[in-house]
């Protein structure tokens, strides 16, 4: 396994992913790395440096609900499954996906005033629209981290830690998180790369195949203790059963979800986190950070595994007059 990157973190050996081809050329190519890996870190399949770091943003988000559940917040608060997934979610900011968010803080005894996610407009444009139309400012729940703060504050509230910095790296919480990361995707501290991501809580980076090999275990419970994988598997189980809470309409892990027997999670700059219950997980990244590449990127590894593909196709690209005048397709 590499070490963290020192200094200056260079460029990783990547292999073309997806390419947009219009006409007789292909216009433009995104490359990346893939990583697929069983419960103890075999890697299965690769395209690219499976040991080369990535951010994992919010495909993070299972493994930072993890103490939802391990420190008995949980079961103190009567957490539903739709409250345990959108914990996880990266979320378009429907009503269900509040509803679920103002639920688990009034569980916890807290209100809206104590999520610390940060502000931005709904992922999903029809939510958008309608805020702004109404002259509302969008406020930290609409944020698609904000079912994610929830969880941490329920937490903070269970635990009796402080709620003002549960952001801060040194804050208990945070440790914690940090710690149960490593266990699961098998990593010392020490080879976790730490930094701020956009909604105020630590980022980690990590070699992509242990992403993979995390996502193996979280799906599985394999390699995991046995308090860990039933933590683990009650996270899978809300998010499989609630898809939409983690993410909304029209995007990739909830469809994905919707059509297999996968724990999909994905992450800013062209992330995307896969896990089977039958063993082994996988992990992208598509290095320009551009997301048109992931889906015909994570459609063409899943189908070589013998995923059977979500039905729907967005590959054309459309001109202004409605006309298909190319398509975004995988190179795997």
């Amino acid at each position: 396994m590499s070490n963290p990157p020192q200094g200056d973190a260079g460029l990783p050996e990547d292999a073309p992913l997806a390419a947009v081809r219009r006409g007789a050329l292909v216009e433009s190519v995104h490359r990346g790395r893939l990583a697929v890996c069983d419960p103890h870190g075999n890697v299965l399949d690769a395209a690219g440096d499976p040991d080369a770091y990535v951010y994992a943003r919010s495909s993070a988000k299972p493994f930072q609900a993890l103490p939802l559940v391990l420190s008995g917040a949980a079961d103190a608060f009567g957490l539903t499954e739709t409250e345990l997934a959108v914990a996880c979610a990266s979320h378009n900011a429907e009503e269900p996906h509040l509803a679920a968010v103002r639920s688990l803080l009034e569980k916890a005894g807290l209100t809206e005033d104590a999520l610390q996610s940060g502000a931005h407009p709904p992922l999903y444009a029809p939510e958008a629209a309608k805020l702004a139309r109404g002259g509302e400012e969008p406020r930290p729940i609409h944020g698609n981290c904000s079912g994610k703060h929830a969880g941490m504050l329920a937490v903070c509230a269970h635990e009796g830690y402080t709620t003002g910095g549960y952001r801060n790296p040194g804050h208990p919480l945070q440790r914690r998180i940090l710690a149960l990361l490593c266990e699961v995707c098998g990593l010392r501290e020490d080879e976790v790369l730490v930094a701020g991501d956009n909604c105020g809580v630590p980022a980690f980076a990590l070699p992509l195949r242990s992403l993979a090999t995390g996502f193996a275990r979280i799906s599985s419970g394999e390699n995991l203790s046995d308090e860990l994988a039933r933590a683990a598997l009650r996270i899978r189980d809300a998010m499989r059963a609630h898809p939409f809470l983690v993410a909304g309409t029209g995007r990739l892990d909830t469809e994905l979800m919707d059509a297999t027997d996968l724990l999909v999670k994905g992450g800013a700059e062209g992330v995307l986190a896969v896990g089977s219950p039958d063993g082994w997980g996988m992990a992208l990244k598509v290095s320009d950070g551009g997301g048109r590449a992931v889906r015909p990127a994570a459609l063409a590894a899943l189908a070589a595994r013998g995923v059977e593909m979500p039905p729907g196709d967005d590959s054309a690209v459309c001109g202004l007059h409605g006309e298909v005048v190319g398509e975004v397709g995988s190179l795997l």
